[in-house]
């Protein structure tokens, strides 16, 4: 089966042309000041490589990066278990008790060429490794965390600059697994950034190889940290009366970073989650640092939740970055994200400015592909959380509804989307083949794990299979349709969003 032939013609039907698209793209780019990398459109397709002459076709041959890890035999830790309910409890230690192994990696990159399992490397060096993520642990095909390291001293950091990102210290590994279209959190990353118009993390596709072992397409990202390239935050001095801040709200959250947040002690937050302090680090997290930012995000909680809202509209919007809320909301209703202010979520303060929502991360449950079907027909966030609060402000509203039309426009126009998917797919090529190889049994659901597999609605008249796809085509299909009819249900219904804030509403 050729790329071409990938039974994407609801794409193709709705594509105005690479060519056509790459000038929106830029004209995007201008328009936003977001200048991002975007791999499939700066690296070679194997269409536009000439054919490889150094190998025999029989051993691992790819456009895509390389990157590959040997464990030396260890256990990997990080895989969790449950109790009796099911329930993750805890997580698995390495053989001798370790939260991290001391692995080696190596990565094998360059443009416009070929790449080899048995190729020099590109980059190496060591690393601490281990599974993360949530949900995503139980997922046979792991996602791990990767801290490169000096070698003669793991305990200190070195930074480096992986597939051609921004040098750093700390990457992710994402396995696309319950994402059968293998695209979500690439092409949602890289919207999101257009969208926010902030710092969104890089990404890079690539293929890992564990201990010799093919393990199919991987996401290697950037995660979020505070650092000149990525989060940019004013440094924090020890001492400092303010500062600068980095907080989530997640689940299996560290304990010690765990801080007491007015939405948690007056139910607004999703039982079962945490407000966990991320910046200033664990070194610098003394009871002086953590009673300073849960005194100054609770009091921002306290504009939102009492009621200065409606006697005073203005008050939050000294406190809080209007244009990231505005934004975020519009992002998360149109991608469908079900965690959104349930897990994943960041809040940031600069000393210099106000509280901002954002970095974003984790869209493998975008657009439909929660573990449980969610309907294109309807609101998600507009009574969840802050926002149940922030659409009683008319302003607010008035300017989500501006914000989303101008997006509608051009960077979540309806032929972009598409086509953008469409290009993806094209350049993924035949990586999409040999991850499937691997990985392709997980197209029926009874092999997998209740975890791993989408759950039909409950009284619906959905069955196992028809929630999850067959193929990888059908996946993208399924992808392509419910983006589709989502952007025009919203078309149609944002307006509606001034219901919220009408005065009947808030007559005695």
């Amino acid at each position: 089966m050729t790329v071409m032939r990938r039974g994407i013609a609801v794409m193709a039907g709705m594509a105005a042309g690479v060519l056509l698209l790459s000038v929106i793209l830029q004209d995007l780019e201008s328009q936003t000041g977001v200048l991002r990398y975007q791999q499939h459109r700066e690296q070679h397709s194997e269409e536009e490589l000439a054919p490889c002459i150094v190998c025999d076709g029989e051993g691992l041959c790819t456009h895509l990066p390389i990157i590959r890890i040997e464990t030396g035999g260890q256990t990997i830790p990080g895989r969790p278990y449950a109790d009796a309910k099911g329930d993750t409890v805890g997580f698995y230690t390495g053989d001798w008790g370790e939260e991290e192994i001391l692995v080696q990696f190596s990565s094998v990159s360059g443009e416009g060429v070929w790449h080899h399992a048995w190729d020099e490397a590109t980059d190496q060096g060591t690393a601490l490794f281990r599974y993360r993520g949530n949900s995503s642990r139980w997922f046979t095909k792991g996602n791990f965390l990767l801290k490169t390291v000096e070698e003669d001293h793991p305990e200190v950091d070195r930074r480096m600059a992986l597939l051609g990102m921004e040098s750093g210290k700390e990457w992710a590994l994402h396995g696309p697994f319950l994402d059968k279209t293998l695209l979500r959190n690439y092409m949602c990353m890289n919207l999101a950034a257009e969208v926010m118009g902030t710092w969104v993390p890089d990404t890079r596709f690539c293929e890992l190889i564990l201990d010799g072992d093919y393990q199919g397409v991987y996401l290697l990202m950037e995660t979020i940290d505070v650092d000149e390239k990525r989060l940019a935050l004013s440094s924090y001095t020890p001492g400092d009366p303010v500062f600068s801040y980095l907080i989530r709200i997640e689940q299996n959250t560290d304990p010690r970073k765990v801080l007491n947040s007015f939405s948690a002690y007056s139910y607004r937050m999703e039982p079962g989650r945490n407000l966990e302090l991320l910046y200033p680090g664990t070194s610098y997290q003394t009871s002086q640092v953590k009673a300073y930012v849960q005194a100054d995000y609770n009091e921002a909680e306290r504009i939102l939740y009492s009621s200065r809202m409606t006697e005073d509209p203005n008050a939050w919007k000294e406190t809080f970055d209007a244009d990231s809320l505005v934004n975020y909301y519009i992002l998360m209703e149109f991608l469908s994200i079900n965690d959104a202010f349930g897990a994943s979520t960041y809040f940031y303060r600069d000393a210099r400015g106000r509280l901002a929502i954002g970095p974003v991360w984790d869209f493998n449950n975008a657009l439909d592909n929660f573990y449980r079907p969610l309907e294109e027909n309807e609101f998600l966030l507009s009574q969840r959380s802050w926002y149940a609060m922030l659409m009683q402000d008319e302003e607010f509203v008035e300017r989500v509804i501006s914000r989303y039309r101008q997006l509608r426009q051009g960077i979540l126009s309806e032929e972009r989307l598409v086509a953008y998917g469409e290009e993806i797919v094209e350049w993924l090529g035949s990586a999409i083949d040999r991850n499937f190889e691997v990985w392709g049994y997980s197209f029926d659901p009874e092999k997998l794990d209740s975890r791993e597999r989408r759950r039909p609605g409950k009284g619906s008249m959905e069955t196992l299979r028809s929630v999850n796809p067959s193929s990888h085509e059908e996946a993208v299909e399924q992808m392509v349709n419910y983006m589709v009819n989502r952007g025009r249900w919203l078309d149609e219904h944002i307006d509606s969003l001034r219901q919220y804030c009408h005065p009947s509403r808030f007559a005695s």
